[in-house]
């Protein structure tokens, strides 16, 4: 209906065109007419009888109702469940609210034991040994004799009988000799190694016996022990002389 409309107005319009240029032609061409001298011609042409070609619109071919050939619809896959993004924990301006430090009561002190005065132990005072012992002298003696004498007198100077005097070293058990009247004791040394030997006053009674004799090692002490020497030089010193002295 369309493709009508605008073929009848372009016909319209050509026919208006057509009608306006023979219009303007047609005073020009009378006019030369009337100019020429020898016979005046009538115009031959004139705007009503000159026809114009008529356009006869050609069929406008009518829509078939042939339905053109849609293509199928392709089978689109679905698409898959995409995991949704997880939403992380962004850092929120929020404050913090820091818990007010609430009232701690504070332990009551335990009350410190007062350290107890433990009481010193005092030393008791050992009674000195009742003897005392000093060495007189060291002589030599080549005979092949070598060991220790000596006497135990009282404090007052008189002799001391029936007092014990023993002799011992670090590798010999030693021996025991007995004071006689006069208070001479004498404990032979010819048997035994040189070397440094003690000599003190004992206990009888409390002395161990070896060989039905009695050693002097083991004794208990009734002095402070003295220290000597027997060399194996005779010419120095092979009988050493201790006197004790006691109550």
């Amino acid at each position: 209906m369309r493709i009508r409309l605008v073929v009848l107005i372009s016909i319209a319009l050509l026919w208006a065109l057509a009608a306006c240029s023979l219009s303007q032609f047609g005073p020009e061409r009378a006019a030369l007419v009337t100019v020429a001298p020898t016979r005046t011609l009538k115009p031959t042409y004139t705007a009503t009888t000159t026809g114009t070609p008529t356009y006869t619109p050609s069929p406008t071919p009518t829509p078939s109702n042939t339905p053109t050939a849609t293509p199928p619809p392709t089978n689109t896959p679905v698409p898959t469940d995409t995991p949704s993004p997880t939403l992380s924990p962004t850092a929120s301006n929020t404050p913090t609210i820091t818990p007010m430090p609430t009232d701690t009561t504070r332990p009551t002190p335990r009350p410190t034991r007062r350290p107890t005065n433990t009481p010193v132990p005092r030393p008791t005072n050992t009674p000195a040994p009742p003897f005392s012992g000093t060495i007189v002298r060291g002589y030599p003696h080549c005979g092949g004799y070598a060991g220790v004498t000596g006497h135990v007198k009282h404090g007052s100077g008189s002799a001391y009988p029936g007092v014990a005097v023993g002799v011992w070293s670090n590798t010999w058990l030693g021996a025991v000799a007995v004071s006689d009247a006069e208070g001479k004791y004498d404990i032979p040394l010819t048997n035994v190694p040189v070397g440094q030997y003690l000599v003190a006053v004992v206990d009888l009674g409390s002395c161990p016996q070896q060989g039905g004799l009695p050693t002097a090692s083991g004794c208990t002490r009734l002095s402070k022990p003295v220290e000597f020497t027997i060399t194996e030089d005779c010419n120095v010193s092979r009988v050493t002389e201790v006197d004790f002295t006691g109550p």
